[in-house]
Order: C-alpha cells, then sequence, then structure tokens
C-alpha cells in the first residue's frame, strides 16, 4: 500500500470534494474498502477524504475521475456536470436520460468514431 499524502485546503472545499466522493463511491456500489484498494491507499484515507479531514492530492483525484467516470473538475466540485461534451447547437440531447450501461456505450462508441479515420475531422480543420 502506498502511503497517501493528503493536503489540507479550506474546508469547504474538502466536504465538497469528500461528498462527491461518498456519492459516486456508492453509486458504484463500492465500500471505503473497495476504493482504497483500487488507489491502493488505507480505508481510513479515504474516510478522511470523504469527511472532509482531508483532501486528496492531484494524482488520486486523477485516478478517481477514471475510476467513476467524470472530469476532474466534477470532482473537485467546480462543475456541476459530470461528462464533458461539445455539441452541436442543432442536436439536442439529454444525457440525464441514459443510465450507466447507456453512458458507457455512448462513450464506448464515440471511443470507436475518434479512432476511425473515416469519422473523423482532419486536424487542420
Amino acid at each position: 500500500m502506498r502511503k497517501a499524502r493528503m493536503t489540507m485546503r479550506n474546508n469547504a472545499g474538502n466536504k465538497k470534494i469528500g461528498s462527491r466522493i461518498k456519492q459516486l463511491r456508492k453509486e458504484k456500489s463500492m465500500t471505503q474498502v473497495d476504493l482504497a484498494r483500487k488507489l491502493n491507499v488505507s480505508r481510513s484515507c479515504i474516510a478522511n477524504w470523504e469527511s472532509g479531514q482531508r483532501c486528496p492530492e492531484y494524482p488520486y483525484i486523477k485516478e478517481m475521475a477514471v475510476i467513476f467516470g467524470v472530469p476532474m473538475d466534477y470532482l473537485y466540485g467546480a462543475a456541476d456536470h459530470r461528462y464533458n461534451i461539445k455539441i452541436p447547437d442543432y442536436f439536442e440531447l439529454d444525457l440525464t436520460l441514459l443510465n450507466e450501461l447507456g453512458l458507457d456505450f455512448l462513450g464506448e462508441v464515440y471511443k470507436f468514431l475518434i479512432s476511425n479515420e473515416k469519422y473523423r475531422k482532419p486536424k487542420d480543420e
């Protein structure tokens, strides 16, 4: 288990980050122990983050963003949207209608499309 350095930030910021971590962890049906194992930290480290006593450092925020499938801004509390999407104005998409499986599938379709030259814009545009 690696030793997680935890930083003290302002308490309001810690609580926002902590509540987001707890919410996302529960949505994934993970325990604090499960998340701790994925991050290779102690369960008490996760508990300190979730309670707002401490704030995770950047590498842990980055890793949790991947685990939970959300932008780091969402974890930091700087954004209230979970998905980074730029959609032309003529599309009307309400992603809140999709469940987690639907969002995962949408992400896979997007990865396929951008990996295929047939569907991707030229880089000079």
